[in-house]
């Protein structure tokens, strides 16, 4: 089903009111990757940010929804270059993890969340945009406090420890939950043996598979307007997004997973990360474990874009915040859990 620019657009305006590959084993960071050319209009990184490491060999190592993620280091961000970017939030840093987790191979569907006993709280905009309304489809509906509450509960049902201390609560868990903020419940939030949301560290290198491309399925076709539901074939076959959608997030798992197993990552719904907001990106570089404390902030990060979002808002890269007790259709997450805790 094809959407028109106008419709994507106010469909986009409608979820955000309501909410408020590589080959399968390589290694990267050696040497760049060839230039693209001078001819063909394609972003590829500039390497403006040099590597002092190599990033770790990728293999998909996944079982039962669960997929390996070893420790390793990584270029984070975007080239000048690509489409849709942001002036600074978006500036390539050098990014270290030093510990090995796993990450949900899937978005948490529909009927994980209601497995637990709550009110799925998934459903459309006025305009018809959103959830789709299947046991395996993503969970939609969701704030930045419903998933650290989910995780909490995900972890006391695998008798593993919370690693979230939610403050100033009103409301239930997918039922207009509201807090006044929430803290770790370790000195750092990779210390936590629990599940919890991933970094947004860990999410672009989980999703990224050693890739430096707009997309882990290859560079990003030239794009002369950023706002167009243009076609993107190294999307289209990873992702569900305007082209391919009909509007709505769809089953998990229909399309490409990336070299390290993941699926969805990138369109159908968005999937919040533990992160505060920064319009000034991730601060100077190179880091080592970001992201360890939640802060203060109210402003949370949403990343892989969204199932009516065009080529340039679904990129590895793109960052997009929201009010932590704002939700909407089509906004969902995934968990990870630090190993060897």
């Amino acid at each position: 089903m094809w959407i028109s620019d106008r419709t994507v657009a106010l469909a986009l305006v409608a979820l955000l009111a309501c909410s408020g590959g590589p080959p399968a084993s390589f290694t990267v960071g050696a040497a760049p990757a060839p230039d693209a050319g001078p001819d063909d209009g394609l972003c590829r990184s500039s390497f403006a940010v040099e590597w002092t490491c190599a990033h770790p060999p990728v293999t998909a190592q996944c079982h039962e929804g669960w997929c390996f993620i070893p420790r390793g280091c990584f270029v984070m961000g975007s080239p000048e270059c690509q489409v849709g970017r942001a002036l600074y939030n978006e500036d390539e840093v050098q990014v270290t993890l030093t510990h090995d987790f796993e990450i949900g191979q899937f978005e948490a569907s529909q009927a994980e969340w209601t497995h637990l006993g709550l009110p799925n709280p998934s459903g459309v905009t006025d305009a018809g945009t959103g959830d789709c309304l299947a046991p395996d489809c993503p969970v939609g509906g969701i704030t930045w406090f419903d998933a650290l509450e989910y995780a909490n509960r995900f972890s006391a049902a695998r008798g593993l420890p919370a690693c979230y201390r939610l403050e100033g609560c009103t409301g239930a868990l997918g039922q207009n939950l509201k807090c006044t903020g929430a803290k770790q419940t370790t000195d750092s939030i990779y210390e936590c043996s629990g599940y919890r949301l991933p970094t947004e560290a860990e999410w672009e290198y989980a999703v990224r598979a050693g890739s430096r491309d707009a997309f882990y399925g290859g560079p990003m076709l030239p794009q002369p307007d950023p706002s167009k539901c243009l076609e993107q074939p190294n999307l289209e076959s990873s992702a569900w997004y305007c082209r391919n959608s009909g509007g709505k997030t769809h089953p998990r798992g229909q399309r490409v997973p990336n070299a390290w197993g993941l699926h969805d990552t990138l369109g159908n719904a968005f999937e919040w990360v533990s992160d505060e907001y920064s319009g000034l990106g991730y601060g100077t570089g190179p880091l080592v474990d970001p992201g360890a404390v939640l802060g203060t902030k109210s402003e949370r990060v949403r990343r892989g874009g969204v199932v009516i979002g065009w080529g340039p808002l679904c990129t590895v890269s793109k960052r997009l915040s929201n009010k932590w007790d704002s939700g909407g259709p089509a906004h969902g997450f995934r968990l990870a859990r630090t190993l060897g805790r």
